[in-house]
């Protein structure tokens, strides 16, 4: 009898996450990159003092630091951090996903260990489930402009 395979059987898991991780170790830096353009994009405030007049000015400072933001996959840093919000959000196992968060997401990182004890899980299953977490990150990723899966190549064809 034949072996069926699906594509779950196809992806290699290896690479696959660790091309989240790779994806993933960028998040906390990108966030706080959002939240600085918040304060980066003022207001021009009146001082009194006589200033060439530039009337693209604020525009031109907006399209530089959005030139600066955007990283080699085309995303700028607030569509990368949405992304990123809108996948974790969809992972349906919750242990899935609170590894996830506590790994990448949260503003101050915690050890793996750490996250034994919360999730109360031992060290072989809790990285089984860690490498799982991030294929299903991959799963749902859009595949443009960057695709996260990586397929095995099949020998002899």
């Amino acid at each position: 009898m034949a072996k069926i395979h699906t594509l779950h059987d196809l992806i290699d898991m290896k690479k696959t996450a660790a091309n989240v991780e790779e994806l993933l170790s960028d998040y906390r830096h990108r966030n706080a990159l959002t939240k600085r353009n918040l304060f980066a994009l003022r207001s021009p405030q009146l001082d009194g003092m006589p200033h060439s007049s530039n009337p693209h000015g604020l525009e031109d400072r907006i399209a530089r630091v959005m030139d600066k933001d955007t990283d080699a996959n085309g995303l700028d840093s607030a569509a990368y951090v949405k992304q990123c919000d809108e996948v974790l959000a969809a992972m349906v196992n919750e242990d899935h996903r609170a590894i996830l968060k506590l790994l990448y997401f949260i503003p101050q990182p915690i050890t793996n260990e750490m996250i034994m004890d919360r999730l109360n899980m031992g060290s072989s299953s809790y990285y089984r489930h860690r490498r799982i977490a991030l294929v299903e990150f991959a799963e749902l990723w859009p595949p443009a402009p960057l695709e996260l899966l990586v397929y095995r190549s099949e020998k002899g064809k």
